[in-house]
């Protein structure tokens, strides 16, 4: 299975990786969607919800890539609170061509709670590679707006 994000802000500016060209196929290597009710000690369903997002991938040296791991590194850190909420739109593929898309997420108002860009001196197999990994939560109240498809 592979993977793609499309993380948009408010004012248009678009993060995508893992589109379908061949440098960025299997760059996001693990996604994980959990919906996490707040308190789990409750006698019936409770209506406190988090949307948490967890995507990991390899950071390429290819020259046409760089910027989208600049632009997620400053989009973690950015104190402008116009740019914390974004779009991110998570497509898994049954196969490395894009041509079956396995299912399709959308989460509104989401915003980076962690960002890790690991590098390692020496790369050995896949677990050696240089990867980063993107913890998201989606804003309060907002569940309704989750779409898949």
């Amino acid at each position: 299975m592979t993977y793609s994000i499309k993380i948009t802000s408010e004012d248009g500016e678009v993060i995508e990786i893992g589109n379908d060209s061949s440098d960025e196929t299997g760059l996001i290597t693990d996604v994980k969607i959990h919906l996490d009710t707040v308190k789990n000690d409750v006698s019936e369903k409770a209506m406190g919800m988090l949307a948490k997002i967890t995507v990991k991938g390899i950071i390429s040296n290819e020259e046409s890539i760089k910027k989208k791991y600049i632009d997620l590194f400053n989009w973690s850190k950015s104190l402008s609170k116009n740019q914390w909420y974004r779009t991110i739109l998570i497509k898994s593929y049954i196969d490395e061509d894009h041509e079956d898309v396995y299912r399709t997420y959308q989460f509104d108002n989401v915003f980076v709670v962690d960002y890790i860009e690991e590098y390692s001196a020496t790369t050995k197999e896949a677990d050696g590679k240089d990867h980063f990994e993107l913890y998201l939560t989606q804003k309060e109240n907002n569940l309704k707006s989750i779409e898949t498809y």
